[in-house]
């Protein structure tokens, strides 16, 4: 009889030739050579043999395995193989080791996930170089440009705004509230061409404004208010460790599935930041930076609150071209208490009306590579 054999130890198959004898199975080369011999005592059938499918064969004790193409050998192996057809029985010992085992396998790869990786990230983020974080934010760009849905027609494949002005606006307005840090983060403003309204913080000090974020925000100080945010999220790292805990949880993932492919991590982050977001502890450090960032500036911190507010009250219940920023910064109510009650009114504008216009209008022109070096 044809089939396959796998002898328990590697996941290489082997096809061979078998024979039934009168003490059990004999295993041989297609060449020749005999492999082993299974001893009729300890043949079984692994599962019930459907009508047209091979017959998977076992041998008690180890996890070799036979696959025959012919399911007529089940009929002529039953003399030489008396125990073929028993089920074995699960003792409730057993049943009970097996389920002790699962709970202890489940609360270790819950530790893993949950305290080991995220310590591992935050690590690993530390000491990376800023040039590599760069590299990786920017081919997180590219990527995000893609999954966000942007203009139809010509301008299609133009995804990022190239009006000078515009940018230079914004790139001010960051520079001025990372100004006096001590060890201010090298920021870099883009802004992609989409009407969802949200910004990023993506690895390399790049921070992302899209279009629908400057339509649709009231005031140069609501702008303020999210480059603060998404300043916070710079200086604490957060996109770089969500890449380490978000590669370390897919690497765990393929071990466990056999799955090691590997994989783009610039485009499965790009998917986490557009769909998912941060935890709430990493939204409340970044709030309460902004809040510091925004007073050192002397910019008022009520547009941070306002602009969060207003999207909850107008789209919150809703999905469209405003959710996107509500689903990934979600407007809790502790959160806009929070700040409401630690604002300060601003004694400086956070742009003139000339810049003001200028940021608005950064999708003036356009271009198909992001403006970066």
């Amino acid at each position: 009889y044809p089939a396959r054999y796998y002898d328990g130890l590697t996941a290489r198959s082997r096809p061979v030739e078998v024979e039934i004898a009168a003490t059990g199975l004999a295993i041989f080369e297609e060449a020749g050579p005999i492999v082993g011999s299974w001893p009729g005592e300890g043949v079984r059938l692994v599962d019930r043999p459907r009508e047209g499918e091979p017959v998977r064969l076992g041998l008690a004790g180890t996890t070799a395995r036979l696959i025959v193409d012919d399911p007529g050998i089940v009929e002529p192996l039953r003399q030489a193989a008396p125990h073929l057809l028993q089920r074995r029985r699960t003792s409730r010992r057993m049943v009970a080791r097996t389920a002790l085992w699962a709970v202890l396998a489940a609360g270790s790869l819950a530790g893993i996930v949950l305290v080991l990786i995220p310590l591992l990230a935050a690590q690993l983020a530390a000491v990376t170089p800023d040039s590599a974080k760069y590299r990786l934010g920017r081919a997180v760009l590219v990527h995000i440009a893609e999954l966000l849905p942007g203009p139809a027609g010509p301008a299609s494949r133009r995804r990022f705004c190239s009006y000078e002005d515009g940018r230079a606006a914004l790139q001010r307005l960051a520079d001025r509230l990372a100004a006096d840090l001590p060890a201010p983060p090298t920021v870099r403003v883009v802004v992609v061409n989409t009407l969802l309204v949200n910004a990023f913080a993506l690895p390399g000090g790049i921070m992302v404004f899209t279009r629908g974020l400057l339509v649709h925000a009231g005031s140069a100080d609501e702008i303020a208010g999210v480059a603060a945010h998404e300043l916070g999220h710079l200086a604490h790292d957060h996109s770089t460790r969500a890449l380490y805990r978000s590669f370390a949880v897919s690497l765990l993932i393929g071990v466990l599935f056999g799955d090691l492919t590997g994989g783009a991590l610039a485009g499965g982050l790009a998917e986490w930041l557009v769909n998912t977001g941060y935890s709430r502890e990493a939204e409340r450090d970044a709030d309460a930076f902004a809040l510091e960032r925004l007073k050192a500036a002397g910019i008022g911190t009520e547009g941070l609150a306002d602009f969060f507010a207003r999207l909850e009250e107008k789209h919150g219940k809703e999905e469209g071209p405003l959710f996107g920023l509500l689903s990934t910064h979600p407007a809790t109510a502790e959160r806009l208490a929070h700040i409401r009650a630690a604002g300060s009114r601003g004694l400086r504008q956070a742009m003139d009306e000339e810049e003001w216009r200028a940021a608005r209008r950064a999708c003036l022109t356009l271009q198909m590579e992001p403006p970066l070096p």
